[in-house]
């Protein structure tokens, strides 16, 4: 059967299944709207059986769909990974890749001194600190912050580095409304959150014997995505905030913020990059992402 599917049959089906979307499929395969449906209709053909489910809203792969694209999405991408890499192994990396990251220093640090080894690719950077708008913009690749288990999604995931995160709050808020003890108490105090970040929860604490996760819903006026912005509002006395320790190592040691102690720990924050298994520039993805791992393991 091989010998009668045309393989950018499969690179349509498969960009329309990650899209969900015939027009997000043709935009991101640069190719016409006409002929990704053209090669999903002849592949369905040949497969004698229905792909995806069309409707005026949105589209959804039938169960044969998922199952074609849960046994294709490997062997497509490490046959378009090594293609790729036989290709550029005769010139240097160039084409564009789409990025997604919280706008955090060593990040960009590790861009430009990608960009500056391989001076011919094209670099769109945009920032955001929710996984779900990120993604949403279609990136090649996508850097976050996390607490806690990830959504299982159709991305490889891999974490960078691990933070140990802690709550905080200046001398002032702490002589107003004193240092809590339990999460029950800081439950009743000012805390300063964020809006969509960490979905909207960057407050998640394990129980300390158990290790399961301990429900946590503080009062939060202050709502902000940026780590250093909640760290301004908290010198300011405006509430407590829960941040990695490294980033308000130095208020701490100064004493303008008060490390409290409480009876559960706040889980960890942890930097991932996430790619799509299968991506139209998959050797260019792979190799910032790989670019990015090992300097973050030096």
């Amino acid at each position: 059967m091989l010998d009668k599917i045309d393989n950018a049959w499969l690179h349509s089906f498969i960009s329309v299944y990650e899209h969900n979307s015939f027009a997000k499929a043709s935009n991101a395969l640069a190719i016409p709207s006409s002929n990704v449906s053209r090669h999903v209709q002849q592949l369905e053909a040949e497969l004698g059986s229905k792909l995806f489910f069309r409707t005026t809203r949105k589209v959804t792969p039938t169960p044969m769909g998922e199952l074609l694209f849960q046994e294709i999405k490997q062997p497509l991408f490490s046959l378009n990974q090594s293609l790729q890499q036989l290709s550029a192994s005769q010139q240097s990396l160039k084409g564009t890749i789409r990025i997604s990251s919280p706008d955090i220093p060593f990040i960009g640090d590790l861009l430009a001194e990608f960009l500056a080894e391989h001076s011919s690719i094209t670099l769109c950077c945009e920032h955001s600190t929710s996984i779900e708008n990120a993604i949403s913009s279609d990136p090649d690749v996508v850097i976050s912050f996390e607490r806690g288990l990830l959504i299982e999604r159709d991305w490889v995931s891999k974490p960078l580095c691990e933070w140990e995160s802690i709550v905080v709050a200046s001398q002032a808020c702490v002589a107003q409304y004193g240092s809590p003890q339990s999460l029950s108490e800081l439950e009743s105090l000012p805390c300063i959150s964020s809006y969509k970040a960490f979905d909207g929860s960057p407050w998640r604490f394990l129980e300390t014997e158990s290790n399961q996760l301990r429900p946590f819903d503080p009062k939060s006026n202050i709502k902000v995505d940026g780590g250093f912005i909640a760290k301004a509002c908290a010198l300011r006395g405006l509430g407590f905030v829960a941040l990695p320790k490294l980033f308000c190592a130095e208020e701490i040691e100064s004493g303008r913020l008060i490390e409290q102690t409480l009876d559960h720990q706040l889980e960890p924050l942890t930097v991932y990059i996430h790619y799509r298994s299968i991506s139209y520039h998959s050797y260019l993805t792979q190799q910032l992402v790989k670019f990015i791992v090992d300097r973050m393991a030096v």
